[in-house]
């Protein structure tokens, strides 16, 4: 139960791990965070929504546009949902090197790239693209990100160190639950 709040918009941390926020209008809404320990395979830190994909994802240019952002691959779950400025989350890679000039491509090109790509595995074509491109990678967790993670949380991805562990902070509004 939350007894107190702030007056800004900033977030606290409670004793329990409870995260409570003063939103317009001034009712209160709390969240819960859990942190998973991975490996950082791209260095960054950044925080963002969460698009969370169950089927391997290509960042080839006609797969993912390089103008629009938008996931085109046929018969995808997110056919028509666009990763700008996300934290995509998915099991791996599917497709052709290709995908890591892709993936430079839509992150420091056009602007229009993922946030941060978080994986089981993060293959080495993601790799080089997210290395290219300046944002974040990380995998090697002991729980499944794509169970832990759902589209719409909130995550900050903390990965400083190249091969070192790496931090994903996810919030959840209690709403969404």
């Amino acid at each position: 139960m939350v007894r107190s709040v702030r007056t800004s918009e900033e977030p606290r941390a409670s004793a329990r791990g409870i995260l409570v926020f003063l939103v317009k209008g001034g009712e209160e809404m709390a969240s819960t965070t859990k942190v998973l320990r991975g490996i950082a395979r791209s260095v960054g830190k950044v925080e963002g929504e969460a698009l969370v994909s169950q089927q391997p994802i290509s960042h080839f240019m006609y797969d993912i546009e390089n103008e629009t952002g938008i996931i085109k691959m046929f018969n995808h779950e997110l056919h028509g949902r666009s990763v700008t400025n996300k934290v995509l989350v998915y099991p791996s890679v599917i497709g052709a090197t290709g995908g890591s000039s892709g993936l430079f491509y839509k992150c420091k090109i056009t602007k229009v790239g993922p946030k941060a790509i978080i994986c089981r595995k993060v293959d080495p074509i993601d790799i080089a693209g997210a290395l290219a491109g300046g944002i974040p990678a990380v995998d090697g967790f002991k729980e499944d990100p794509l169970a832990e993670i759902r589209t719409g949380d909130w995550v900050e991805v903390i990965a400083d160190k190249l091969g070192k562990e790496a931090l994903v902070k996810i919030s959840r509004k209690n709403n969404r639950d």
